[in-house]
């Protein structure tokens, strides 16, 4: 499966961020979204190109909602929000080869998102997790077997929520349904996230 790292700097700090990314390099079946909410324009343009330095040309950087500032800090896509801009109007804006990315909270907002067309796909919660608490209860890993099966669409779908390394096993039934695992704290509360996306890359 491949790995889906969200951001949260402000949780471990500028340096530690900084040697995270560093860590992770050019780890293979990454992407890292920059999910700076309480960041200004500015800043999250400042951190965009500053994780560009820190990791390899293959390892895909989004920008979290913003499209304007992911296409001036050339990050390679955005990542929508639920409540963010409609798909079709960010995908109409953006440029040949720009990855457009959405976050779920149901199987029908998935499947709805995959058949427009959304190259990443995030759904979750599956289990329960703090930031996820304002999009409702967990829906359980068994919610997977409801999405369709990844060979049938072109769409990366990640699952995210609740996610950890105790959790990673039960998500491996499900490889035919997602992609792979989306999460901050995986990443971000281990001394070694390379190895993590290694075991991610494993399941």
């Amino acid at each position: 499966m491949k790995s889906f790292y969200v951001t949260e700097r402000s949780a471990i700090g500028d340096d530690a961020f900084l040697r995270l990314l560093e860590r992770l390099g050019g780890a293979a079946e990454l992407t890292v979204e920059l999910r700076e909410k309480e960041a200004s324009d500015s800043e999250i343009l400042r951190w965009a190109k500053l994780a560009r330095t820190r990791l390899e040309p293959e390892v895909p950087i989004l920008v979290n909602r913003r499209l304007d500032v992911a296409l001036a800090a050339k990050a390679d896509g955005v990542h929508l929000p639920a409540d963010g801009l409609p798909f079709l109007r960010v995908r109409a804006s953006a440029p040949r080869g720009f990855r457009v990315g959405v976050s779920t909270h149901s199987v029908q907002e998935a499947v709805h998102a995959i058949g427009e067309g959304a190259d990443l796909v995030v759904i979750g919660p599956i289990f329960e997790t703090p930031s996820k608490k304002p999009f409702g209860p967990a829906l359980g890993p068994g919610i997977l077997e409801d999405l369709p099966p990844l060979e049938t669409h072109d769409s990366e779908v990640f699952a995210i929520g609740g996610i950890d390394e105790a959790r990673l096993d039960a998500m491996a039934p499900f490889r035919d349904r997602v992609s792979g695992i989306a999460a901050i704290r995986l990443f971000q509360e281990t001394a070694d996230p390379r190895a993590i996306v290694e075991r991610v890359g494993c399941l």
